[in-house]
């Protein structure tokens, strides 16, 4: 189940990262950094493409395995919950729920409160439990906003499949049929081809 082999895969960044802080190997924590770096850059230039969504595909798991690895050792490097790169976990949400499953959103929420959760019991902890109570509000508004996306992709992939359709039957007829085809009707057959090509680029516009 895809679901579930993403929601292990962010679980297993959690606990990778909870583990890495808790022992002596947060003493390597830069070099694990800058090795982490390395490896993403290595997966963008292997795709030669930067953008996100593409970037870090369904398929995958290696790549979002490390961005989120990646951002939650910058938080911890950097003050933890303190740190002024807290705010990178909210575009992560956004991010995990379009990219993935949009329901993992809530897994990727509740293994970032738990790997803080020891964190938030110390200092302020007023404060520190805003911040993971905020975290844990864009949740639904990530779920929705996924879900709304994923349902676009599923429209576009069906316009391309039934455009894909109708322009092979068209051809098909066109190649046996020209002979005892009138002139007119071929026209009507090249337009309905037209047509379904504006219909294939209206969701991209």
């Amino acid at each position: 189940m895809l679901f579930l082999r993403q929601s292990l895969l962010l679980l297993l960044s959690f606990v990778f990262v909870f583990v890495w802080q808790k022992t002596p190997l947060s003493d390597y924590t830069i070099q694990a950094l800058g090795f982490l770096i390395f490896l993403f850059l290595l997966l963008s230039a292997r795709r030669k493409e930067f953008n996100l969504a593409n970037v870090i595909s369904k398929r995958d798991f290696l790549s979002i395995f490390t961005l989120n690895t990646l951002i939650l050792l910058f938080i911890f490097s950097t003050g933890g919950l303190s740190s002024p790169l807290f705010f990178l976990l909210y575009f992560l949400g956004f991010g995990i729920a379009f990219v993935f499953e949009p329901a993992t959103v809530f897994i990727f929420i509740l293994g970032a409160i738990l790997v803080f959760l020891a964190e938030a019991l110390t200092g302020d902890i007023m404060g520190n439990f805003l911040r993971l109570g905020s975290l844990a509000l864009i949740s639904p508004l990530a779920f929705f906003f996924g879900r709304e996306y994923r349902k676009g992709e599923k429209q576009v992939e069906q316009i391309e499949k039934t455009s894909q359709a109708i322009k092979k039957d068209v051809a098909g007829v066109l190649e046996n049929e020209k002979q005892a085809i009138k002139s007119e009707d071929v026209e009507k057959l090249n337009d309905i081809l037209e047509e379904t090509e504006k219909l294939k680029k209206e969701p991209d516009s």
